[in-house]
């Protein structure tokens, strides 16, 4: 017999409802609405851009440090260098025969020889250089207390290496000033306090008209791009006599200026692209501003994927997705970016230079055209998501529209110049500087030139109303 205990719980009450089943009931399917997708999409592509930049400031942050490290080390081994050279250059006294103990080990202080290589002539291209044994050892020599080594290739060429103290300055010149040194300013409102703002300013704006008509990617080397920019300079400063000139000669003089002054001119190839890929990215915005996100991105990859340029063709309907492909470079984007980019404005490079963009050069439709490229591929996703417009990304794809363009000139040479004739005539039509040609009779509404001339003349009954008031 068990004994209840006090503590003991009693019995929880059972309920009388039965419980309910969930036989024969069907799950809700969840919706997801346009918006909530719409926010999807921007919270992906904003995590994406977080983490684009993280990574990037990382990098640059790794980079920098290892630059540092390795310009730290540098000097503290020249420094070093140069300390053991002046011990082991102690004489020794003149008064006595004892030989002077140097204490500095001789391996740190000459050079590193690297061991001989064995020479395996092939081809009897070598000959001359399996008579010469040497050829592919590394002598190291000290001139003037710089150290440069020099490497004889297996092919007979002579390989030199820089200095050291020219390493660290090229990578001072990459980073923009020495370690410790403020930065010298390259903007405009500087360089117009050294007297020379018009002339940089002249030289800034041929620079952006150069890049739209002549070369849209002069390359990525910086000699390049400062010769690029040296020639504008020089062409805004050519007038002998004027005050450019003089203005050109003090630049030439001064090589800190000189330098500020390449920057400055140079950063308006840069700023051109930026703006026509800013935009062309705000046309096609306005032009799909009216479908939902996944109709936009479904037109996108349409547009993109396919290798015909369609977005560039005429008569593109991109809800029926069709196109004339025997209308390339016809779409209505290319005129509405080369209106809004260079003739709008007082100071449009269109207006001031209407005789060289009047010729609409294949270099300006096909930067054009990359730049609608880059607007497409930034929505994908269905959302707008800013593309930057790279040299080594957009480069390759300028040089292809160069290449469509060469080859419709020469196989179909009419099309092309009917093409930009009617470019030319609806942006002078739009700017009113140009009419477009229309038949009819052109003397239908001339002047009667002796009509107005009698007009002019006084009227002889006047004189003689005066004449009778007055008597």
């Amino acid at each position: 017999m068990r004994v209840k205990g006090k503590g003991k719980r009693p019995p929880s009450p059972t309920s009388s409802a039965p419980p309910a089943s969930n036989k024969g009931k069907t799950k809700a399917s969840k919706v997801i609405t346009d918006d909530q997708y719409d926010e999807f999409l921007k919270f992906q592509a904003q995590k994406k851009k977080e983490a684009e930049l993280n990574r990037r400031k990382g990098l640059r942050k790794n980079v920098d440090a290892m630059l540092d490290e390795e310009e730290s080390n540098t000097e503290h081994e020249i420094m070093e260098h140069n300390k053991r050279k002046k011990v082991s250059k102690k004489a020794k006294p003149m008064d006595t025969d004892e030989e002077v103990e140097d204490d500095a080990n001789p391996d740190d202080i000459l050079p590193h020889l690297d061991p001989k290589k064995k020479n395996t002539p092939i081809a009897s291209e070598d000959s001359d250089h399996s008579r010469h044994p040497e050829a592919d050892s590394a002598i190291e020599t000290d001139i003037a207390g710089e150290q440069s080594v020099v490497k004889k290739r297996g092919n007979g060429l002579i390989e030199v290496k820089d200095e050291l103290q020219d390493e660290m300055a090229v990578r001072r010149r990459r980073r923009g000033a020495n370690k410790g040194e403020v930065r010298p300013p390259t903007t405009l409102a500087s360089l117009k306090k050294d007297g020379c703002g018009p002339l940089v300013d002249l030289a800034h704006q041929l620079l952006r008209v150069k890049i739209a008509l002549e070369n849209a990617f002069p390359g990525p080397s910086v000699d390049v791009q400062d010769a690029f920019a040296w020639n504008c300079i020089k062409e805004a400063g050519k007038e002998s006599g004027s005050p450019m000139k003089v203005m050109f000669d003090r630049i030439s003089e001064d090589d800190t200026l000189k330098g500020r002054a390449l920057a400055y001119v140079w950063s308006g190839a840069s700023q051109l692209r930026g703006e026509l890929a800013r935009k062309a990215r705000e046309n096609v915005i306005f032009m799909l501003q009216h479908l939902c996100p996944k109709e936009i991105a479904d037109i996108a990859n349409w547009v993109i994927s396919t290798r015909k340029e369609l977005f560039l063709s005429g008569e593109m309907d991109i809800k029926a997705k069709t196109f004339n492909k025997n209308l390339p470079f016809h779409t209505h984007l290319i005129k509405q970016l080369l209106m809004g980019q260079f003739f709008q404005g007082a100071g449009a490079e269109g207006l001031l230079y209407k005789e060289e963009f009047q010729k609409l050069p294949d270099n300006l439709i096909a930067l054009l055209a990359a730049s609608i490229e880059c607007a497409y591929k930034g929505m994908l996703t269905g959302t707008p998501v800013v593309v930057e417009f790279k040299e080594p990304v957009f480069q390759p794809r300028h040089q292809y529209y160069l290449s469509k363009l060469t080859e419709y000139s020469l196989k179909t040479p009419g099309y092309m110049k009917k093409l930009r004739d009617d470019l030319w005539t609806d942006i002078g039509e739009a700017c009113c500087f140009q009419l477009r040609e229309e038949g009819g009779d052109s003397d239908e509404f001339d002047v009667d030139f002796d009509a107005m001339e009698e007009y002019a003349r006084p009227m002889s009954g006047v004189a003689n109303v005066d004449d009778a008031v007055v008597n």
